[in-house]
């Protein structure tokens, strides 16, 4: 017993850790501003809330539908790498934060959700969304 609490204990300052080094304004809702396809801008993109983005520092992320409904997913941050990756529910990767920066960020669809599809080469910039 008093093992598998450790490990627990364990685990969860090890998340914490991770989180400590993702800027504190990474935790909010975010919306999509614009996409690009191949360098050149997509036109017709949703509005906001549908693709709004909400982290939160548990490891979880809401994605938001027109009526405000959302899906719950996970995200995880690679320290190695600096980035976050996005997880549906399942646990697969379905996308990829490359630029993280406190005024925007940078989605990368991949996995299942790009290989073999028009999104391969997508780019979503999302800023953060005030009310």
């Amino acid at each position: 017993m008093i093992l598998i609490l450790g490990a627990l204990v364990f685990t969860n300052s090890c998340k914490a850790q991770k989180n400590s080094e993702l800027p504190e304004k990474f935790f909010q809702r975010w919306k999509l501003d614009y996409g690009t396809a191949n360098g050149k801008k997509i036109e017709g993109l949703p509005q906001s809330p549908n693709n709004d983005y909400e982290f939160k520092q548990n490891g979880e992320y809401l994605l938001y539908n027109e009526d405000n409904s959302f899906i719950i997913g996970t995200w995880e941050y690679n320290t190695d790498e600096k980035v976050i990756y996005t997880k549906r529910k399942d646990g697969e990767i379905n996308g990829k934060i490359t630029d993280l920066q406190s005024e925007h960020i940078t989605l990368i669809p991949a996995g299942k959700a790009s290989e073999g599809t028009r999104f391969k080469n997508f780019r979503f910039h999302y800023i953060p969304k005030t009310n």
